[in-house]
Protein backbone atom coordinates (compact mmCIF):
# COMPACT_ATOMS: atom_id res chain seq x y z
CA UNK A 1 0.00 0.00 0.00
CA UNK A 2 1.33 3.11 -0.90
CA UNK A 3 1.41 6.66 0.53
CA UNK A 4 -0.24 9.43 -1.05
CA UNK A 5 2.54 12.49 -1.90
CA UNK A 6 0.71 14.81 0.53
CA UNK A 7 1.37 12.65 3.35
CA UNK A 8 4.71 11.80 2.48
CA UNK A 9 5.37 15.37 2.04
CA UNK A 10 4.06 15.85 5.65
CA UNK A 11 5.77 13.69 7.10
CA UNK A 12 8.87 14.63 5.64
CA UNK A 13 8.55 18.34 6.69
CA UNK A 14 7.51 16.79 10.38
CA UNK A 15 11.11 14.67 10.03
CA UNK A 16 13.38 17.50 8.90
CA UNK A 17 11.58 20.06 11.17
CA UNK A 18 12.13 17.62 13.79
CA UNK A 19 16.10 17.45 12.75
CA UNK A 20 16.63 21.13 12.67
CA UNK A 21 15.39 21.69 15.71
CA UNK A 22 17.51 19.05 16.93
CA UNK A 23 20.49 20.28 15.80
CA UNK A 24 19.74 23.66 17.09
CA UNK A 25 19.75 22.30 20.85
CA UNK A 26 23.15 20.61 19.92
CA UNK A 27 25.01 23.82 19.00
CA UNK A 28 23.90 25.57 21.50
CA UNK A 29 25.03 23.02 24.10
CA UNK A 30 28.39 23.24 22.09
CA UNK A 31 28.19 27.39 22.95
CA UNK A 32 27.27 26.33 26.64
CA UNK A 33 30.25 24.02 26.40
CA UNK A 34 32.45 26.07 25.32
CA UNK A 35 31.94 29.11 27.40
CA UNK A 36 32.15 27.01 30.36
CA UNK A 37 35.42 25.80 28.96
CA UNK A 38 36.59 29.47 28.67
CA UNK A 39 35.36 30.58 32.11
CA UNK A 40 37.04 27.99 33.90
CA UNK A 41 39.71 28.55 32.47
CA UNK A 42 39.71 32.13 32.89
CA UNK A 43 38.58 32.07 36.52
CA UNK A 44 41.33 29.40 37.55
CA UNK A 45 44.33 31.62 35.64
CA UNK A 46 43.11 34.47 37.45
CA UNK A 47 43.36 33.04 40.43
CA UNK A 48 47.04 31.34 39.62
CA UNK A 49 47.90 34.95 38.63
CA UNK A 50 46.80 36.71 41.93
CA UNK A 51 48.54 34.01 44.37
CA UNK A 52 52.00 34.24 42.14
CA UNK A 53 51.31 38.09 42.25
CA UNK A 54 51.46 38.11 46.39
CA UNK A 55 53.81 35.68 46.55
CA UNK A 56 55.80 37.92 44.36
CA UNK A 57 54.86 40.69 45.90
CA UNK A 58 56.09 39.11 49.60
CA UNK A 59 59.16 37.99 48.47
CA UNK A 60 60.15 41.19 46.86
CA UNK A 61 59.75 43.08 50.09
CA UNK A 62 61.70 40.93 51.53
CA UNK A 63 64.45 41.26 48.93
CA UNK A 64 64.34 44.89 49.19
CA UNK A 65 64.96 44.44 53.01
CA UNK A 66 67.92 42.41 52.68
CA UNK A 67 69.46 44.04 50.23
CA UNK A 68 68.75 47.53 52.27
CA UNK A 69 70.10 45.93 55.43
CA UNK A 70 73.75 44.48 53.24
CA UNK A 71 74.28 47.87 51.64
CA UNK A 72 72.95 50.45 54.85
CA UNK A 73 70.34 51.82 53.06
CA UNK A 74 66.85 50.55 52.45
CA UNK A 75 66.18 53.12 49.70
CA UNK A 76 68.94 51.54 47.71
CA UNK A 77 67.62 48.44 48.46
CA UNK A 78 64.37 48.67 47.53
CA UNK A 79 65.56 51.29 43.73
CA UNK A 80 67.46 47.91 43.14
CA UNK A 81 64.82 45.82 43.53
CA UNK A 82 62.32 48.77 41.29
CA UNK A 83 65.17 48.91 38.87
CA UNK A 84 64.69 45.43 38.25
CA UNK A 85 61.07 45.14 37.62
CA UNK A 86 61.99 47.87 35.38
CA UNK A 87 64.11 45.87 33.60
CA UNK A 88 61.92 43.00 33.35
CA UNK A 89 58.73 44.91 32.28
CA UNK A 90 60.14 47.06 29.20
CA UNK A 91 60.47 43.79 27.31
CA UNK A 92 56.61 43.52 27.95
CA UNK A 93 55.74 46.42 26.59
CA UNK A 94 57.57 46.83 23.60
CA UNK A 95 56.51 42.74 22.41
CA UNK A 96 53.27 42.33 24.60
CA UNK A 97 51.72 41.91 21.12
CA UNK A 98 53.71 39.63 20.21
CA UNK A 99 53.90 37.03 23.68
CA UNK A 100 50.76 38.16 25.31
CA UNK A 101 48.05 38.70 22.94
CA UNK A 102 48.87 36.51 20.66
CA UNK A 103 49.50 33.87 23.41
CA UNK A 104 45.99 34.66 24.92
CA UNK A 105 44.15 34.40 21.30
CA UNK A 106 45.88 31.47 20.45
CA UNK A 107 44.59 29.94 23.72
CA UNK A 108 41.06 30.66 23.46
CA UNK A 109 40.94 29.46 19.48
CA UNK A 110 42.46 25.88 21.14
CA UNK A 111 39.96 25.70 23.84
CA UNK A 112 37.07 26.44 21.32
CA UNK A 113 38.55 24.24 18.60
CA UNK A 114 38.89 21.80 21.35
CA UNK A 115 35.50 19.75 20.46
CA UNK A 116 35.88 20.03 17.02
CA UNK A 117 39.06 18.03 17.08
CA UNK A 118 37.31 15.51 19.45
CA UNK A 119 34.45 14.75 17.13
CA UNK A 120 37.21 14.04 14.42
Amino acid sequence: MEREPAEFFQELKLLVSDYLEARLKLFKYEIYEKSAKISATLFSSLVIAMLASMILFFLSIALGFYLGSVLNSYGTGFMIVTGFYILLLLPFIFFRKSWIEKSIINSVIEQLMDKEEDEK
